[in-house]
């Protein structure tokens, strides 16, 4: 394989290699942490070394940016679930076998390639032209020298050169895409039998007090109060470390000088608007009468027979500013929307935009002044900027510090106060906590283990230094330890009673969905069935595709009515699945239909086409990744990686 991929290599692609191979190459070699930091050996990739530090790295920039891009919120426990460590651990050592691959073939990029890219990235361009000071400058806000910059820029281009030999090499055939469609677009013949949870519930009785106690009796571990430990701990992240940082007047200056640097290469403009709100419904001709009456607006503005001020306060329909001409003032990035800013920031002093569609509708922008923003004095500033150069210096020592914290917490195991005084953190406690749960630092599933630990438990160390999330961590201690105890009867009877009910109604629900099930696997029709049971009801069957879920057919059956095998020779075929609202359901399955492909357009074969190619092309990169891996000699130090 290797050999058929180095004979057909060649030239200098856009950056698909990289998006492909799933390897974010900009996590690692863009510098070294501020500060200093591990430099453990974690593995050798044909002799080429990954310390610590580097992974920490990726690693820490990797979880930032799952974090920004989340909807949700990412903890600690999630990322340690994920094995998202070990999967930077495997990029980067993909990357470096990549890197070694590509220069034994031979391949190197012209220093003109190179020159030209970074030429073109906007960043670096002041008036559409490359500003040598502008690039020297953004590169050193992001801590990168220009050596570093141009070699990240080198290796991608590198990168580029494996396209042609496997993303050019996938191919599909007409079948696979007829394939493909009738797959897609199959759709089934559901029905649902609804088990209604509460409905079970009612029709069953409240045990006697000789029925609850037995039960009690023979769970009494599950009624009690669980092994629980209060803790000291000192908790580090760079929030802490910042007020007791120090910043030099020197330093002070400094950041004033960029700060004001910035702000003067920053263009203020203020801007009137003219908005014409649409409804989110609002079908084509609505959408083009409101442009129509923008363009209108610009006409007879332009022609001198009427001004700006004048049309907006006649057709506005944003109330803030209709009455002042449309004036928004200072127009900010990101205060309206991208394609807003896009067009305030090409027009021109006393330019008015074509009609703009934002969520808002359509709006009408003219540009009364552009000038530069107000610079204020360093007295003004000194405030904002000491806060952010105490929070960048925190971040470069957090290393150092959290090192030292762990160091002299080992070294010194049966106090917290040495590490506390070494480090200039107070020492915190937490309320009780069990090996389940805990509240504040105890909602912290690692805090939690760590504390049971038999070194800290029983011989009443201090523990190691806990990670929990980027630049946070803990060391903690056992300030006070309970053990478990059962809880009498008469305490907990709620709750004995509410776990006794919860059994009962569970065994029912199962028992009557298997007896459903069974019965309609006898021929028995759902309705007659149904029509048997006070707690189910009957959707009559439907032909459905796998994305048609609503109130009636719920995602959770359609799920498992697309996992049936089809009935065949049988009536129908059925599953029971829980639902999301709590109720069981029994799905029935009585027919399957599979995807037309001659209905297809041409425009939607070759999407599909271009999208099992992509697959294709995902495979041929994981063959030829596994198959780098297989030939090279690589060494993970599993221990200085844990």
């Amino acid at each position: 394989m290797l050999m058929d991929i180095r004979e057909k290599i060649r030239g200098w692609l856009a950056y698909v290699i990289v998006g492909l191979i799933s390897i974010p190459f900009a996590l690692w070699g863009v510098g070294e942490y501020l500060g200093g930091g591990r430099d453990t050996l974690v593995a050798e990739v044909e002799g080429e070394e990954i310390t610590a530090r580097q992974l920490d790295q990726a690693f820490s920039e990797r979880r930032q940016q799952l974090i920004a891009q989340s909807e949700r919120q990412i903890t600690a426990e999630m990322i340690e679930q994920m094995g998202l460590k070990r999967q930077v651990l495997d990029q980067m050592i993909n990357e470096r076998l990549l890197v070694q691959f590509i220069r034994e073939q031979g391949y190197v990029v012209p220093d003109g390639l190179v020159a030209a890219t970074i030429r073109g990235i906007s960043a670096f361009q002041r008036d559409g032209q490359f500003d040598r000071e502008a690039y020297e400058r953004r590169l050193g806000q992001q801590g990168l020298s220009v050596e570093q910059f141009e070699n990240d820029i080198r290796r991608d281009l590198l990168f580029n050169t494996l396209d042609n030999a496997l993303v050019g090499s996938a191919f599909v055939t007409a079948p696979e895409v007829r394939q493909l469609v009738a797959l897609r677009d199959q759709s089934r013949e559901v029905g649902l039998v609804r088990i209604d949870r509460g409905a079970v519930a009612a029709g069953i009785d409240n045990p006697d007090q000789t029925t609850l106690k037995a039960y009690y009796d023979d769970r009494v571990e599950a009624f009690q109060r669980p092994e629980q430990v209060k803790l000291a701990y000192i908790e580090i992240t760079p929030e802490k470390l910042a007020a007791s940082q120090e910043i030099s007047d020197a330093a002070l200056h400094s950041a004033y000088e960029d700060y004001r640097d910035r702000q003067a290469d920053e263009a203020v403009r203020r801007a009137r608007h003219i908005l014409i709100q649409l409804p989110g419904d609002a079908d084509a001709a609505t959408v083009d009468s409101a442009r129509e009456r923008l363009e209108t607006a610009r006409e007879a503005i332009e022609s001198g027979e009427a001004t700006f001020e004048e049309k907006a306060t006649e057709l506005s329909d944003d109330g803030s500013t209709r009455d002042s001409g449309g004036d928004l003032g200072r127009v900010g990035e990101g205060e309206i929307a991208a394609s807003f800013d896009r067009a305030v920031a090409a027009l021109g002093e006393g330019e008015i935009s074509e009609p703009v569609r934002t969520r808002f509708g359509w709006h009408l922008i003219q540009v009364y002044e552009v000038g530069q923003a107000e610079v204020p004095p360093l007295e003004e500033a000194r405030g904002e900027l000491m806060e952010q150069l105490k929070r960048e210096a925190a971040e470069s020592t957090y290393y150092e510090a959290a090192e030292q914290l762990a160091s002299v917490s080992y070294e010194q195991p049966d106090s917290l106060v040495p590490a506390a005084e070494a480090v200039g953190l107070e020492i915190e406690t937490s309320d009780w906590i069990s090996r389940k749960r805990g509240d504040g630092i105890g909602e912290r599933r690692a805090v939690r283990e760590a504390a049971f630990e038999e070194a800290v438990l029983e011989e009443r160390f201090n523990s190691q230094l806990v990670e929990l999330d980027n630049s946070h961590a803990v060391v903690l201690r056992v300030e006070e330890h309970r053990e478990a105890q059962p809880l009498p009867f008469e305490d907990v009877r709620d709750q004995v009673v509410a776990q006794w009910r919860a059994e009962q109604v569970e065994a029912a629900i199962a028992e009557l969905a298997e007896a459903i099930e069974s019965d309609l696997a006898a021929g028995k029709e759902p309705a007659e069935r149904v029509a048997e049971v006070d707690a189910a009801s009957w959707t009559p069957a439907q032909w459905v595709g796998l994305g048609d879920a609503n109130d009636e057919m719920p995602a959770e059956a359609l799920s498992a009515a697309f996992g049936l095998t089809p009935p065949g020779e049988q009536a129908v075929s059925a599953a029971t699945t829980q639902l999301s609202d709590g109720d069981t359901a029994v799905v029935v399955l009585r027919g399957v239909r599979a995807g037309e492909p001659a209905e297809l357009d041409a425009e939607t074969r070759n999407l599909l086409a271009g999208q099992l190619e992509s697959n294709q092309a995902n495979r041929l990169i994981d063959a030829f990744m596994r198959s780098l891996r297989v030939e090279a000699d690589v060494e993970i130090r599993e221990r200085a990686f844990d």
